[in-house]
Order: C-alpha cells, then structure tokens, then sequence
C-alpha cells in the first residue's frame, strides 16, 4: 500500500515542524513549503497530494498584503476618476484663457496691418502683442509641464545651476512690467536640477506677483543660505490670499476667491506646477500672505558646492511583464527618478551601469548570479527582486503583488533622490 502525501504550507518554520512530524507518526510521507509559490510548484511536480495545511499566519499576511493591494486599487480609481474631472476643467479654463490674449493679438495685428496705429501707438500695440504672446506661452508651458507630470515624464535634467544668475535673468525678462530687485547675502549659490525648470518656477511666481498686485507696487526677491538650503523668497504688495485657502494653493486648479472675484485670468495650474517641480528637486515651496498686503513664496532648494557634481538615481526595470514594468516606471518617474525599462537580461545589459544606480528584477527572469556577472566590474550597484526569489544574493526582495510604498522602501534611495558621482 503506497504512503498518502501531505504538504504544509507554513511561513515561519515552527507550528510546520510540529504538523510534519505528527503526519510522519501517522504515516504520511510530508512534504514542507514555505511560500505559496514553493507549494505551487512542489504540488505540479507530485503525482498527487491527500492533505494539503495551510499555515493561518500565512493566510493571515497574504490577506492583509491583498487588502492593501485593494485599497491601493480603489485609491487609484478614485485619482483616475479625478484627473478626469480635472481634464474637463481644464478644458474650460483654458478655452476662456486662451481666447482674451488671442483676441487682442488679432484685434492689434490687423490695426497695424491696415496702417491706423504710427509712432508710440504702433509701440503700444506691439508691446502688448508680445505681452498677450508670452501670456500664451507661458500657458502652452504650463500646461505642457502639467501633462508631463501626470504621466510621470517630467524630466530633470543634471545641472549644476547658479541660483543668482538664474534669479536675476528672471527679473531681467519681467523688467518692463514691473520694477524688481533682487537681494543676496552670499557671494555664490548654487543648487541641483535643471535650469529651464528652476527658471519656470520663479517665471510662474513673479508672473503671478506681478498679476495680483495691479496697481504697479514694486516686487523684491531676497536669497539667503539657511544651513544646507538655499531659500529664495518672491514678495508682492498685492491683494493676497485669504487665510483659510492657503492649504489648497498648489492643488491643480485651484485660485483664491478674491482673485476669481476680481476677475483677474488665470488657470490656477501654475503654482502646482512651481511645486512639483521643486519638489523634484528635493526642496519645498511654502507661502505666508495677508488679505490686502501681499504674499511671499519661499521657495527651498539643496545647496550644492560649486565644485560638485550630482546626478539622479537611475534604476533599471526587468521584467517581461510589461504591465507591470509600466505601472512601476511611471510611479517611480512620478518620483524623480530616471527608468530604463528591459524585458531581458541581455537587453538590460546593454546599458550603462553606474555606482549608485538599483536594478529592479521580476521572479524567473534572470538567477542572481547572471545578473551579478552582467554588472561591470568596479561598479556598485543594487539588485531588488520581485516575487518570491528562491536564490541568496539580493540586496533586498519584495514579494507580489506589492505597493508603491513598499518598492521605495526596498530601492531604498536618498531622500533627495540624488547621489554624488
């Protein structure tokens, strides 16, 4: 008479010592698994299996890893249904933002075609030409960056920037609106990212000083160190932003309801792109204002040596799930961080690995030791595994199906997402 088989499915080794030897006292021939995937293909290989156990502890932490993917789920639908919203509103505002500086283009164009406007009216109507043009660029901008940001393809380039020359160039393209200083306490300051960016935040934050306070106050710019920061402060005299509506400022869309009663334009995705962009250089954007005195927007970025020179985390994703490698590429982009995507060893290979960098390996692609020997000698560079690698040699595992959270956790980067050469 042949032996019944049994396998036990136990994650801590223990209670699952004390089933097999009590199965073995009864006569079954006992087979011990420590994961779901272990007991899946323990089970393909039998010819059968009588009793199968199942560790509760187990099932306990599966279920609460497939509870949090489901909450992890309906959060998503929820920000998808509202980024739909979002659209629609956009839409609108942009169709009734976008008409105003086109009709006076249009309406000064054909004046000066048609030879009515000579001398300082002609200058008039070409200055505010080009005024109503850059209002439409900085828009098509905006908006441009906005779409980038949703879809975890805002790019930061590596630079090292002179935050002075940068602030004083931004005053220099807004001289003939307004009168601005600027006011420094420090020989040189430089800081981390991409000049364009870092130049579209403070274009958005004098734009906006200068649009809120119409009646021609002068706006000052001050820059100071504050210890391994630099913070450079944009301060108007204008109508200012009620108390109780600052909180939701840099939401996408939102605008004070002062300025939406005085009818002063605007799509109120501007100071949303100012803070993801700096945030995506690791610093912050804060705001302090008094209803009919001002606002101030202090914006924070990490100081660097002017000698340094920093580049952001890159990481490599393996995986011949393209679903999968797709959701974790635009997550981790959402972040800062720079993705290549690879379905196979060979083709990951192909990149150019630095010190610093993390590769992200889906189960069953790859064994440890290959992609060990695929990384350049002098190179060190960690190694994620998702799933359940049956092997040693990871710098971290994660198993399936996971949260955002936890692959940050298990890259397991720099808080400021950038890392020296």
């Amino acid at each position: 008479m042949s032996r019944l088989h049994a396998l036990i499915i136990d994650g801590d080794g223990e209670s699952g010592s004390e089933r097999s030897a009590a199965l073995q006292r009864a006569g079954f021939e006992v087979t011990v698994a420590s994961s779901v995937g272990e007991a899946v293909r323990i089970a393909e290989q039998q010819d059968g299996l009588d009793v199968a156990l199942f560790d509760i502890g187990l099932f306990n932490k599966l279920s609460a890893r497939l509870a949090a993917s489901i909450e992890e789920l309906q959060r998503q639908r929820t920000s998808v249904l509202q980024l739909n919203q979002l659209k629609n509103d956009l839409i609108a505002v942009l169709a009734h933002d976008i008409k105003g500086p086109l009709t006076s283009i249009v309406g000064f164009a054909e004046l000066l075609e048609e030879g009515y406007l000579e001398g300082d009216a002609a200058t008039d109507a070409a200055r505010t030409i080009r005024s109503n043009a850059q209002r439409l660029a900085t828009l098509a901008n905006d908006v441009l960056a906005l779409s980038r940001v949703e879809h975890g393809e805002l790019e930061i380039a590596d630079e090292r920037v002179d935050l002075i020359k940068l602030l004083q160039e931004a005053i220099h393209a807004h001289a003939s609106e307004r009168d601005i200083s600027l006011h420094h306490d420090v020989a040189e300051a430089f800081v981390r990212g991409d000049s364009e960016r870092l130049r579209q935040v403070f274009d958005n934050l004098l734009r906006n000083a200068i649009k809120y306070s119409p009646n021609g106050e002068p706006i000052r710019i001050d820059m100071r160190r504050d210890g391994e920061s630099y913070i450079a402060s944009v301060t108007d005299r204008g109508i200012g932003i009620p108390e109780d509506e600052r909180e939701r400022l840099f939401d996408r869309f939102s605008r004070g309801s002062n300025a939406r009663r005085a009818k002063i334009s605007g799509t109120g995705i501007g100071l949303f792109i100012v803070k993801m962009i700096v945030e995506r250089h690791g610093g912050g954007v804060g705001v302090e204002s008094k209803v009919g005195e001002g606002s101030r927007f202090d914006v924070r970025l990490p100081r660097i040596d002017a000698a340094d020179s920093l580049r952001p985390m890159r990481v490599t994703l393996l995986s011949a799930d393209a679903t999968l490698s797709r959701f974790a590429a635009y997550e981790l982009r959402r972040r800062g961080y720079r993705v290549r995507e690879a379905s196979s060893l060979a083709e990951a290979a192909g990149g150019d690995l630095r010190t610093g960098d993390v590769v992200v390996v889906d189960d069953g692609v790859a064994p440890i030791a290959d992609i060990r020997n695929s990384i350049p000698d002098g190179i060190s560079a960690r190694v994620v595994g998702l799933g359940e690698p049956s092997e040693d040699g990871w710098d971290a595992t994660l198993p399936k199906p996971f949260l955002v959270t936890d692959l940050l956790r298990a890259i397991d980067s720099p808080a400021d997402r950038l890392v020296r050469q």
